[in-house]
């Protein structure tokens, strides 16, 4: 297909933006600079258009999207156009959102094959040792993203809160934040500093864990335990979940004991 050359490349910036009914428009991270390579341009528009879409659920009109992507308002139509031809972006009533083709393609994305690898054999004994989910997540860009996950029989699958306080109030969110470096990320402010500094000093300790006794969903209790990788830093949280409103006593150490597996498979060459 001949694609028209557009007008701009992109570098690295993201602040807000606004435009036509999208007051809560976030700019692209991918915002346009001058490029004199043909192909790069092309590509690049195509992907602040994308990237600019990404964060906006309720979908951009074009005045807001070429305001949200950083490029002209005609590249915009003529990229955003193409892009709906591809079923790489759908266009309702006049606004654009992110289409079908990418949704398929983002659902092949690994977050992390490596640790995948890893934890795909323990989180599976885990499931069929406690008769419950279990799960292996990650925390990022504010979102937690899956890793890997085993359901016994007859379990189901429970959503992922979307807003970082409610991720927070997870076993597996306080994991994740605690386990940051200070002043890497923000902590919600569900939990206070002091409770929040508490958590940091003992997510470290041998053998630590978590417990949500339906501090985020009724009915629902979970146990989360820090996977670490060789350097230190957090690679995960290993969570497993049980429609109960109590919890089994042996849990936890079942829950630490798969992390630390965990780990010791990322430790091998």
């Amino acid at each position: 297909m001949n694609v028209p050359r557009a007008s701009t490349s992109l570098t690295a910036r993201s602040f807000v933006a606004s435009g036509d009914s999208a007051p809560n428009a976030r700019r692209s991270s991918i915002t346009a600079v001058p490029d004199t390579c043909r192909g790069r341009g092309v590509l690049d528009g195509a992907f602040a258009v994308l990237d600019a879409l990404a964060h906006a659920d309720d979908g951009l009109g074009l005045t807001a999207l070429a305001c949200a992507s950083g490029l002209a308002k005609t590249s915009t139509h003529r990229l955003a156009e193409q892009l709906v031809a591809l079923g790489a972006v759908q266009c309702v009533e006049h606004r654009y959102y992110v289409g079908a083709l990418i949704g398929r393609i983002g659902q092949r994305w690994q977050p992390d094959p490596l640790l995948r690898r890893a934890a795909q054999g323990p989180v599976h004994n885990l499931a069929v040792q406690a008769s419950a989910m279990v799960s292996l997540r990650i925390l990022h860009e504010g979102r937690l993203r899956l890793i890997c996950a085993t359901a016994a029989r007859g379990q189901v699958h429970i959503s992922d809160p979307a807003d970082p306080e409610s991720i927070a109030r997870t076993a597996t969110g306080r994991i994740l934040y605690a386990a940051q470096h200070s002043g890497d990320i923000a902590l919600p402010d569900c939990w206070t500093p002091g409770e929040w500094r508490r958590l940091r000093e003992s997510v470290r300790e041998i053998g630590a864990t978590v417990a949500d006794r339906e501090d985020a969903f009724p009915g629902v209790c979970c146990v989360s335990a820090p996977v670490w990788w060789p350097s230190g830093t957090c690679a995960g949280a290993v969570t497993v979940v049980m429609l109960s409103s109590t919890l089994p006593p042996q849990l936890p150490d079942l829950v630490s004991n798969t992390s630390r597996r965990i780990g010791a498979a990322l430790r091998q060459p």
